[in-house]
């Protein structure tokens, strides 16, 4: 027999009702939006535009009210518009329409733990402004019948991707419109890539990001992992500006709902217009900037002494779940393109090194001489690569299902898919991410997202032939560009690179566009690569005597329907072809029941609340044990202030 001895605090207010309907959202710069940390746990943070504080209340889903804080507003440095931004002028957009005040004050409200599995409501009271939403939160690791997460990258979200239509690169020379004399030239425009005219596709960057979001919320997920490239240019404000509209502010509010798991892109580490990687106007270095200022929407609490670069990389268990979010921003030793003479450089499908290093924009000692600290690189020897390492052994023994995300896809036939010192190299290849793939088939990780190449692709690494390898995924469809597979643009144009030997479906290549010419004007009815996004469903199963987590990777494009003139007239989810299902067998776990340090509980209008023994415990809480209190499980006012609950726990025979 075990003993638990906690100290439970008791709360003794009057019941107050609340609406659960949104007022006025004015004095709200960014609505709520959920992060998930460490166990679980639930970090939800939103910006006002005053310095005023903030009132946030949570509930749970019988209306009971379960925690309340007064949130304070701080200033948040690392937001601010430079002069190039605030003069910024974009055709067909009313000049700084866009931009918000030049402050921005953060509030953060660091849940306590939470019964898992469970819907709670919040409300956040700010100024004269209310807004209410609910969440669902985390599963018991050991006690899940299904979940469902979705997966998507390089929404690089920016104001002037209201406006912007992006080249939709064919797939051959199969038919489509003329780029020279159509309708679509004349709605849509075309666009000159490598000399070679292509039609740009019928959504705007924002009408496409916004219409895979709409997609996303009707489907209730789980939680998103983001793996990169979320605004165009995180030194660029108004990328991030633009980002919040359409996950928590006037064009959508999906993250209110359900958290994000994001991960540091390239452009993470841009300044776009106010000197790409170079310098702002208050003399600061833009890649420390945007990473700043990536923190400064999304750092949570720190769990892990590893973890030794701030929110650079970061592990987050979702019930039995794992997912290990990395840091590909850099890589050492520091490679350039111009490290390789033409004569040693290869072409075609040669291979000859990995390299070392994903981008040739700055150095790891240029970034640390301008103050930077949480850099570090991903290769063996790294502090990154310790903590990679660490965190799989620790997932892998305790039975979770492994998952990864970061930005630059190691195993691609999309424009960043080649070596460094390839002839067609863009100085942003992912290849040499490929070092971890022998950790993540050593520990049984299921599958990579990741993005970059803006290409959505599957591929299937097994190097060592077992049949257990890993699915490696370019989610990198969701809102900006429409590229296809590379091509040999040295040699022939109009030949696939065909680098990536592991490749085994992309939209690009796999999906054929079908085009319906009775009409005045061609309209497509189906196929090709579109918006979109990845869904993961789980769901637990038995099969005999053998408990199964069965795994459906779901490719979801956002198709829009047209008609005879090009007027867009809906968008529907349609799911491609390549539909992978995994049965993985559950390691059956016993999670030994473990209690909460503290219970806040409101009083009814009768001036009582019963408690239930469940309510006691953050997880682990079973009908196989025996539970003894130390006293009654109902509360009344004269139990006002803190008291101490002790609590002995049996395993029953």
């Amino acid at each position: 027999m075990k003993k638990f001895f906690y100290c439970l605090s008791l709360i003794c207010v009057a019941l107050s009702l609340v609406s659960g309907i949104a007022t006025s959202t004015d004095e709200f710069r960014v609505l709520p939006y959920l992060q998930l940390y460490g166990e679980g746990r639930v970090q939800i943070s939103y910006f006002s535009h005053s310095q005023i504080n903030s009132n946030f209340e949570l509930f749970d889903d019988q209306g009971t009210k379960v925690w309340s804080q007064e949130i304070q507003a701080n200033e948040v440095p690392e937001i601010y518009y430079t002069s190039n931004e605030q003069n910024e002028s974009i055709s067909g957009i009313a000049q700084g329409s866009w931009l918000y005040g030049q402050a921005a004050y953060k509030h953060e409200a660091i849940l306590p733990e939470l019964q898992s599995g469970k819907t709670y409501k919040y409300t956040v009271s700010l100024g004269g402004s209310t807004f209410s939403s609910n969440f669902r939160s985390k599963p018991s690791q050991s006690d899940w019948e299904k979940i469902r997460f979705i997966a998507l990258a390089d929404s690089e979200t920016e104001p002037k991707g209201r406006v912007t239509r992006r080249a939709w690169f064919p797939a051959d020379l199969s038919f489509r419109p003329s780029t020279s004399a159509s309708l679509w030239k004349d709605k849509f425009g075309v666009t000159t890539e490598q000399g070679i005219g292509i039609l740009n596709y019928m959504l705007t960057e924002k009408q496409g990001y916004q219409e895979n979001l709409k997609v996303i919320n009707q489907r209730e997920p789980d939680f998103i992992v983001m793996p990169g490239d979320l605004v165009q240019g995180s030194g660029y404000q108004p990328g991030w500006d633009e980002f919040f509209r359409q996950n928590a502010g006037e064009f959508g509010q999906g993250l209110t709902r359900y958290p994000i798991i994001p991960a540091l892109g390239n452009w993470e580490n841009f300044g776009a217009l106010n000197g790409g990687y170079g310098f702002n106007e208050k003399g600061k270095f833009l890649p420390i900037v945007g990473r700043e200022r990536y923190y400064a929407y999304f750092e949570t609490p720190k769990v892990d002494d590893l973890q030794k670069h701030r929110q650079s990389y970061y592990r987050v268990d979702y019930g039995p779940i794992t997912i290990l979010t990395i840091d590909s921003s850099n890589g050492t030793p520091d490679q350039s393109r111009s490290n390789f003479s033409e004569e040693q450089k290869i072409k075609n499908q040669e291979f000859t090194t990995l390299g070392t290093d994903t981008q040739e924009n700055y150095t790891q000692s240029e970034y640390n001489a301008q103050g930077g600290t949480d850099l570090s690189s991903f290769g063996p020897g790294s502090d990154q690569y310790a903590w990679l390492e660490k965190n799989l052994i620790s997932a892998k023994e305790s039975g979770q299902l492994i998952f990864a995300q970061f930005h630059h896809i190691p195993f691609s036939s999309g424009e960043h898919g080649v070596p460094i010192n390839h002839e067609l190299a863009t100085g942003q290849g992912g290849v040499p991410m490929q070092v971890l793939h022998p950790l993540f088939e050593e520990y049984g990780v299921i599958a990579v997202f990741a993005g970059h190449d803006e290409l959505f692709e599957r591929s299937f690494v097994d190097k060592d032939n077992d049949g257990k390898g890993v699915m490696y995924y370019d989610v990198g469809v969701a809102g900006d560009g429409m590229r296809g597979e590379k091509r040999n643009w040295l040699r022939n144009p109009l030949q696939l690179l065909k680098y990536n030997p592991y490749s085994l479906w992309s939209a690009d290549q796999s999906e054929k566009e079908q085009w319906n010419t009775s009409g005045a004007n061609p309209i497509l009815s189906d196929g090709g690569k579109h918006y979109g996004h990845l869904e993961v469903n789980l769901q637990r199963v038995t099969e005999g005597e053998q408990e199964l987590a069965v795994i459906d990777f779901t490719p979801v494009y956002i198709f829009p329907v047209l008609d005879q003139n090009y007027n867009l007239q809906k968008v529907e989810r349609r799911e491609y072809n390549d539909k992978v299902q995994l049965k993985i067998p559950l390691r059956v776990i016993e999670e030994e029941p473990q209690l909460k340090e503290e219970l806040s509980i409101s009083l009814g209008e009768d001036g009582a609340f019963s408690t239930q023994i469940a309510d006691y415990f953050k997880s682990g809480y079973s009908e196989d044990y025996d539970y003894e209190f130390s006293r009654p499980l109902i509360y009344t006012c004269e139990d006002l202030g803190l008291n101490e609950v002790q609590v002995k726990i049996k395993k029953m025979e």
